[in-house]
Parts: C-alpha cells; sequence; structure tokens
C-alpha cells in the first residue's frame, strides 16, 4: 500500500547511495515517464472509444474507467511534483524520493498490461508522428495506424 492509500503497482525505486542530484534528476525522469504513460493511456481508450463506438453501454463503462485511471494518476504525479519541489528547497526531504510509489494504472483490472499498452502506443506514435506533441489531438485514422503499429510491436515482443 502507498503512502496515500492506493494499492502500489509500479514503485519507484532509485539506486542505494545515489547523490542528492542524481535522486533528483532520477525522480524527473520517472515523473516525465509517468506523463508519457499517461499520454499512452489516453491514446489506448481513444482507441478502444473509437473501436466500440456502437456499443454505448460498453463505451460508458469505459469512459468511467478511464476517468477514475487518470484521476489516479494525476493526483499522483501532483504529489510526485510537490515532494520534488519540497526536496529541491530542502534536501533533508529527498530521501523520501526513494519511498514515493507510483500508481500507474490503478483502477485497471490488469495495471501492467494497461501500462505496457501505453507504452507501446508512445513509441508508435513517435514512430509515426515525429516530433507532433503527444496530447495533440488524432484523427480517427491515426488512432486506427498507432494501434495497427502497436500490436504489431507487441506481437514482436512476444515471439
Amino acid at each position: 500500500m502507498s503512502p496515500h492509500g492506493l494499492p502500489s503497482y509500479a514503485i519507484y525505486r532509485s539506486g542505494d547511495g545515489a547523490s542528492y542530484d542524481q535522486l533528483i534528476q532520477e525522480f524527473e525522469a520517472e515523473l516525465q515517464r509517468q506523463e508519457k504513460i499517461l499520454s499512452g493511456i489516453t491514446l489506448f481508450y481513444d482507441g478502444v472509444f473509437l473501436l466500440l463506438a456502437r456499443q454505448k453501454d460498453i463505451v460508458q463503462t469505459y469512459r468511467m474507467q478511464y476517468r477514475n485511471i487518470v484521476r489516479s494518476a494525476r493526483r499522483v504525479i501532483n504529489w510526485g511534483n510537490m515532494l520534488l519541489s519540497d526536496a529541491r528547497k530542502d534536501a533533508s526531504k529527498a530521501p523520501l524520493l526513494h519511498s514515493f510509489n507510483f500508481t500507474t494504472g490503478h483502477g485497471h483490472p490488469d495495471p501492467d498490461t494497461l501500462v505496457q499498452r501505453a507504452l507501446l502506443l508512445v513509441a508508435a506514435h513517435s514512430e509515426l508522428f515525429p516530433g507532433r506533441e503527444l496530447g495533440q489531438a488524432l484523427s480517427e485514422d491515426e488512432i486506427l495506424s498507432l494501434f495497427e503499429r502497436a500490436s504489431i510491436r507487441l506481437e514482436e515482443l512476444q515471439s
């Protein structure tokens, strides 16, 4: 269980004996990774909503699940940013960064698989749309292209 009362699926860990600057840099990098994962989760659900568009009840359930996952992830990322800010102001708080728990995918029945899919979609986005911001709206065809590219990568990883 994380310090904020949520189950912990992805625990941030830094190497023992890391210097203050190294710890800050590693935590910043992890926060950026969490933002990418969150963007990938949004891409995943955009695709799900598109593929299941005719099944209104199922889409509504997925929308609620998506909102809960995003709220939870955003809350944890914000807490991480606040802790990082505190650690920058007061070096004695830096060791708390070692024990900070990111709860990526909290609210999904299989958070590890969701994170894997999110990262594959982010990688596919970088390949298909180099230089394009992750948060920029995509057309239906672009979303389907992302899903196709990510599914090919997933097959490659599993073989």
